[in-house]
């Protein structure tokens, strides 16, 4: 395969890898618009009222697979650590980086799930 090829096959895996994510993001905006239309709690607001930001400090997670680390909710515009081991899975084609805040959303079992990380 000469490097073209290699960089036209990079290129496609890169390219599905954000489609996929695309339709992640409809489902969950699909879930919120129907839990607001049926007056439902948020799937994503993590138990008891409203929803929130929730991140975690950088770590590198492997992409398919999972970490625990502290995870705070953002409140008032600062950070207020709700869960320390918390588990942390990754499902995104990449790797996380070593800098930079991870966003999370949270999963109905209480772990939760990497959705972006900052530069």
């Amino acid at each position: 395969m000469t490097n073209s090829e290699q960089r036209i096959v990079h290129l496609e895996q890169i390219i599905k890898n954000l489609l996929d994510t695309i339709a992640r993001m409809q489902a969950a905006i699909a879930a919120l618009q129907q839990a607001q239309r049926t007056g439902q709690q948020s799937p994503y607001s993590g138990g008891g009222g409203g929803g929130g930001v929730f991140t975690t400090p950088a770590q590198v997670i492997t992409a398919g697979s999972s970490a625990t680390g502290t995870v705070s909710l953002w409140l008032g515009g600062s950070p207020v650590a709700i869960a320390t081991g918390a588990t942390i899975w990754n499902k995104m084609g990449q790797s996380t980086a070593s800098s930079g805040i991870i966003v999370l959303g949270q999963n109905p079992d209480g772990s939760f799930l990497v959705i972006s990380q900052s530069c």
